[in-house]
């Protein structure tokens, strides 16, 4: 497919640039349609957590990329993930990717003994620390994920304050890593940088995803 149009389904504006930069360096000739509900993490920390019509909500928003014609769907927002991993793609006729189901799977396909996971936030440190540990023990592999909070990188940052706030936490770290995943879209401008760095591989989300899309678009509908 030379012309995909790509839906970005977001939770919050900070998550949308990372994305759709991720799209065009992977997919050059991608349109990129942007569906943003900026009430969805406000509402389910209200809440306490994804309640069935915040759940509605988002399941509404993929319906409407699709019936919009998206030939890809990606929802930049990890804690509404498993709305996209519930998915039916031989009924969807497309790819639907939570936010983080590609980085983990690369995470688990790079086979490391110890993952260092930077986050931003308390709560996606845990959520993220808990389901990359879950997908870890799913594949039979023993690596111990280390969770590091870098909440200087909570706000809005350009790109070198960035790296340099994340780079400054990770030189703090004592425990040896093999791996370094980025839980956060907000946190993916840093990766490269921070390989060069440390000298280890580093992961981030949307570049995962942009990959999977690349290749569920090379494998055709179904």
């Amino acid at each position: 497919m030379t012309d995909p149009k790509i839906a970005l389904i977001s939770a919050t504006p900070l998550a949308i640039a990372p994305a759709a930069t991720a799209i065009a360096a992977a997919l050059p000739t991608a349109t990129v349609w942007n569906l943003l509900d900026d009430r969805l993490l406000a509402d389910a920390h209200v809440e306490g957590g994804i309640t069935a019509p915040l759940a509605a909500r988002m399941d509404s928003l993929i319906e409407l990329a699709l019936a919009g014609g998206a030939d890809g769907v990606l929802l930049t927002c990890s804690q509404f993930g498993i709305r996209a991993d519930r998915r039916d793609r031989e009924a969807d006729g497309v790819t639907v990717l939570s936010a983080d189901g590609p980085l983990f799977a690369e995470a688990v396909a790079a086979a490391p003994a110890r993952v260092l996971l930077v986050a931003s936030l308390e709560s996606s440190a845990s959520d993220s620390t808990a389901r990359l540990t879950e997908a870890f023990v799913a594949s039979g592999s023993s690596a111990q994920v280390h969770p590091l909070v870098v909440p200087a990188a909570a706000v809005p940052l350009a790109a070198p304050d960035l790296i340099d706030a994340l780079a400054t936490a990770i030189a703090g770290v004592d425990e040896p890593y093999d791996l370094i995943v980025l839980a956060q879209y907000s946190l993916a401008a840093a990766a490269a940088p921070l390989a060069d760095r440390f000298g280890v591989t580093v992961l981030d989300g949307p570049a995962a995803a942009a990959r999977r899309l690349t290749a569920a678009l090379q494998e055709g509908p179904r």
